[in-house]
């Protein structure tokens, strides 16, 4: 009498490992795209901040000065990492905000509206920020009013999911 003897298989098979590497792909395409996102919205911040923080010492001056372009004004703020003394001037000019991911710049009222400013953030180009169609940039003004842009814009009465 012969006896067959029967060997077991181990390990996987071709197909069985093209089927796990398409499911990973499949969840890393859907993944990727929605981390990405989600860290372009938590960038934004860095734009909001640094807004809110001038404009709140641009108050100050106007307090202290009765003027917004008053030369005494000077406050300290963070510009891409690096802290240092910012002026009126300074701003007109345009700074990075504290990640650098912004500039910063400010426009100024003329003739009766003299005593008028509106802050405004823009991505910088080629920056981390430079993708992020929904929020391009960041409006401030001295009344609180804020604003943003897209690419492509939105339409009039939308939402802004910016702010």
């Amino acid at each position: 009498m012969r006896t067959t003897q029967q060997t077991t298989q181990t390990g996987f098979t071709l197909i069985e490992l093209m089927i796990a590497v398409a499911i990973v792909a499949l969840l890393a395409a859907i993944a990727v795209p929605n981390y990405n996102r989600y860290v372009e919205k938590t960038r934004r911040t860095d734009a909001t901040t640094a807004l809110t923080r001038i404009a709140g010492q641009l108050e100050r001056c106007y307090t202290q000065f009765s003027a917004y372009n008053d030369p005494g004004c000077t406050f300290g703020f963070v510009s891409d990492g690096v802290p240092g003394n910012v002026t009126y001037v300074k701003l007109v000019a345009g700074i990075d905000s504290e990640e650098g991911d912004y500039r910063l710049t400010i426009a100024a009222g003329a003739g009766k509206a003299a005593q008028t400013y509106q802050l405004t953030a823009t991505a910088k180009a080629g920056g981390s920020q430079a993708k992020d169609e929904d929020c391009k940039t960041f409006t401030l003004t001295h009344v609180g009013l804020k604003g943003s842009t897209s690419d492509p814009p939105r339409a009039a009465g939308a939402d802004d999911p910016c702010w």
